[in-house]
């Protein structure tokens, strides 16, 4: 949230100290690696997507919306918050040096022409460096390059109020064989009704250890449609929360609200969020199309239909 002008109104939804309520912990934890929140961290609140439970008495869009439709909104995901640091950008040149490592060894072998007849053990061990270096270095740049570069700015979801479909936007580790897979990035469609959101509080370290301090995220945890204990995704949306949750809380309780049909897409004078550089991951053209038509900002400041 780029503001604290909307930071006002209290908290309704109570702190959460018991176990895990909906998921079965050990399966969520084995599916993620220990990579997710469910089944590793303790949720601070358990919220709900029903009108009978509110999160928060001044619900607020929170900056964080790319665009409105006439079926739906698209929610900007946590990457979208971030930024890479330029430390990464480093990794291409070893993967780089490595790509050139091999041309050398290739420029040896030409050099020793016919000698290689009279060297072929020191031959076929500069052949097999460049064809090692080669290899991997190719793959590693391919990875940096489509990670850093490729790889979408941000990873939104989108909320359906007509279909009561949320689509999500995961990112994909990119392969180091497949090293022409353009965009890395999957896309699954979920029902509102399997939704079971919470917000967390994370003890997170910044690179070189240098400080530490607590954070607060706002998580969507689908569950399985044949068997709703296990969880099918997880999804952090928004931004981060420094201190508290109160105004994740205010985001959750608008998109509750939106999707019930008792609230605008937009904050009344708030612009939808735009990204000066990068790319967004293009959905399916089934869950644009059933977004209908794309909404001003002026159109998406509009209520509800009676």
């Amino acid at each position: 949230m780029n503001s604290s002008a909307k930071r006002h109104g209290e908290i309704l939804a109570e702190e959460w100290e018991g176990e895990e309520l909906f998921f079965d912990a050990e399966f969520a934890k084995n599916r993620s690696k220990g990579q997710a929140q469910v089944g590793v961290a303790q949720p601070r609140r358990m919220l709900s997507s029903t009108d009978e439970s509110p999160a928060h008495s001044a619900p607020s869009s929170s900056d964080v919306v790319l665009a409105a439709y006439e079926n739906g909104v698209v929610i900007s995901g946590l990457r979208g918050s971030a930024s890479l640091s330029i430390l990464a950008w480093f990794g291409l040149l070893p993967a780089f040096c490595m790509i050139l490592a091999s041309f050398y060894c290739i420029s040896i072998l030409l050099k020793m022409g016919e000698g290689v007849i009279h060297e072929p053990g020191l031959a076929f061990s500069f052949l097999i460096i460049a064809l090692f270096s080669f290899s991997f270095g190719l793959s590693a740049f391919s990875v940096l390059f489509r990670g850093m570069v490729l790889m979408p700015s941000d990873f939104p979801v989108i909320f359906n109020k007509k279909t009561r479909d949320v689509w999500v936007a995961i990112p994909k580790m990119p392969s180091f064989i497949r090293i022409f897979e353009v965009q890395p990035v999957k896309f699954e469609r979920h029902s509102w009704a399997s939704l079971r959101p919470r917000t967390y509080r994370i003890f997170e370290v910044t690179p070189g250890v240098s400080s530490a301090r607590w954070t607060y995220i706002l998580t969507l945890v689908f569950g399985q449609e044949d068997d709703p204990r296990k969880v099918a995704c997880e999804m952090n949306i928004g931004f981060k929360g420094w201190g508290d949750d109160f105004e994740l809380l205010q985001l959750w309780e608008h998109l509750r609200q939106y999707m019930n049909g008792g609230r605008a897409a937009l904050d009344r004078g708030e612009k939808f969020k735009a990204f000066s550089a990068g790319r967004l991951p293009k959905f399916p053209d089934e869950a644009m199309a059933a977004l209908g038509r794309k909404l001003s900002e002026s159109e998406a400041w509009a209520g509800p239909s009676p």
